[in-house]
Parts: structure tokens; C-alpha cells; sequence
């Protein structure tokens, strides 16, 4: 029942803001709409950066508790690149931020692991989070500003797709889980990763059930289940014993990564994906 608030609350929530912000961006200019999504950018990266100073963060142990504000998983890049990703134009990376970082923003907001496993970083929580607790509030915005901001990029067409970019987008998948294994790398040789060592009275690294909300490091056990459309492409030597960082998901991500590309060019301009899949077709009806 305690869930069930917090989701028939905070979806109403977004889902009237959402109905404000179209309205409002409706009839102004590109530039001015360019220029609302930095300031919501400006705005994500501050509620991450926040973090240490409040409630539950601010009781643990300092540095080790900034490893929460680093590159710690797919939601977490997003909040920290979508601003310099907005201001460089880059096609391609704006094509990352408007697929894998709509979709990652949507399900944390949709999927809140800490409220419904009821766990921080991992680890069982002593305490409980209230409606309008500042976590509570902190969590789904930044988690729905992550998923606002493409929206907007592709509501009003700020950014466009192209299908042959698709095949990048598997690239640009395996680079964020680079950046962060790298990342845990980092935290790991500072030691900011201790509290979790000694909680599990071991060492936690490579754990695909412990700090993997990215599955970097593999599929959890909790998605075991309905992970397997994802474990299929996935050679044995990759998984068994243990799932190797990153490159186990590399196949699956050029599998179903242009298949993403493809469903969101599809939602954003139906007629232009379909324009430029006949091509495709006819090209290679030519050449055959």
C-alpha cells in the first residue's frame, strides 16, 4: 500500500507537469525551448550533486558516501552528461540520451529499487522515507527530469534520428558501461567502497547482486527470470563462472540496441522511419 502512494502520487504528478511543459513550450521558439532544456539539464545535475548534504546520505560515512554522486550507474551518467550532450549537438550522443537515457529515467521512476526492495546502496534499511520526505521529492525529480528532458528533444524534434546512426547506438551503450565499471574501479581503489566490504563481511566487487543496477557486471539474480531474452545472446565462457564486466552484454547490446533506435525513430516520426527503411530495402534489392 505504502508503494502503491508513492506511484499514484508522484506518475500524477509527472503526468500533469508533462501536460504543463508541452503546453507551455507549445508555442514558443526552438531557441527558447533549447534553452529550457539546459536549465532542466543545469537543474539534474544539481539534484545529483546534492546528495551528501541531506537525509539519508548525510549519515554516512564521508568521502565513501560521494561515491553516490559519481558515475555509479546508467541514471546517474545521464543526470551528469545530458547537459554538455545538449550543449555539444552531437547527433550521436544526443541519439544515446534520447533512447537508453529516456528509457533508464522512465523505469527508475516507474521501478523505485530503494522504496520497493527497500534497500541503499545494497544494503537493508533502518528507517523508512515519507511522501514528502527530501530524498523522496530529490529521487523522482531528478529520475523524471531524466526522462523529461529527451521527451522534450524529441516532442518538439530538437533532435531527430536517423536509422543509419542506429548502429551506433550499441556502441554508445558498451562506452556508458565502460565509464561506469571504470568508475567502481576508481571507488574500489579509494576505498569509498568499504562500508559495503564490511556490511558483507567480504569483498562485494564483481557481485552482479551487489551496486549493479547497470548489470554491468551481469544479470542480477532478481532478473534472472526476465532476463533471459537478454542471457541468450550471451556465450557460456561470458557468464560461467562468473559474468565478465561489461563485454557479457556486448552481443545483446547489438542485438536489441538498433531495435531501440528503431521503435523510438518510429514513435518520433513514423513517416520518415518508414521513408528511410524503404530505402534501405531498395537498395539492397538493388544490389542483389
Amino acid at each position: 500500500m505504502e508503494t502503491a502512494k508513492f506511484y499514484i502520487f508522484y506518475i500524477s504528478i509527472a503526468l500533469f507537469v508533462t501536460i504543463v511543459v508541452i503546453k507551455h513550450l507549445k508555442n514558443k521558439d526552438d531557441k527558447y525551448r533549447y534553452r529550457f532544456v539546459l536549465i532542466l539539464s543545469t537543474l539534474t545535475i544539481v539534484l545529483h550533486l546534492i546528495k551528501p548534504f541531506f537525509f539519508p546520505y548525510n549519515e554516512r560515512v564521508f568521502p565513501d558516501i560521494l561515491r553516490k554522486i559519481t558515475f555509479e550507474n546508467i541514471c546517474a551518467v545521464s543526470a551528469l552528461i545530458y547537459l554538455p550532450i545538449i550543449l555539444s549537438k552531437n547527433k550521436y550522443a544526443m541519439d544515446y540520451i534520447t533512447t537508453i537515457g529516456l528509457l533508464g529515467g522512465f523505469l527508475a521512476f516507474m521501478y523505485p529499487t530503494e522504496i520497493i526492495l527497500g534497500d541503499f546502496d545494497s544494503m537493508p534499511i533502518t528507517y523508512k522515507l515519507g511522501l514528502f520526505d527530501f530524498d523522496t521529492i530529490r529521487f523522482y525529480s531528478v529520475h523524471y527530469l531524466i526522462f523529461l528532458i529527451p521527451f522534450i528533444l524529441i516532442y518538439f524534434k530538437l533532435h531527430t534520428f536517423s536509422l543509419k546512426r542506429a548502429i551506433v547506438l550499441p556502441i554508445s551503450i558498451l562506452v556508458i558501461l565502460i565509464i561506469i565499471f571504470v568508475n567502481e574501479i576508481i571507488l574500489e581503489k579509494l576505498g569509498w567502497l568499504n562500508e559495503l566490504h564490511q556490511f558483507y563481511s567480504r569483498n562485494i566487487f564483481y557481485d552482479k547482486d551487489i551496486r549493479n543496477s547497470s548489470f554491468v557486471f551481469g544479470l542480477p539474480t532478481t532478473f534472472k527470470s526476465v532476463g533471459v531474452i537478454v542471457d541468450v545472446f550471451v556465450f557460456k565462457f561470458l557468464k560461467e563462472p562468473n559474468y565478465f564486466p561489461v563485454l557479457w552484454i556486448t552481443i545483446p547490446a547489438f542485438v536489441y540496441g538498433p531495435l531501440i533506435y528503431l521503435g523510438f525513430s518510429y514513435f518520433a516520426d513514423s513517416s520518415k522511419t518508414k521513408k528511410e527503411l524503404n530505402s534501405i530495402f531498395m537498395k539492397k534489392e538493388h544490389r542483389s
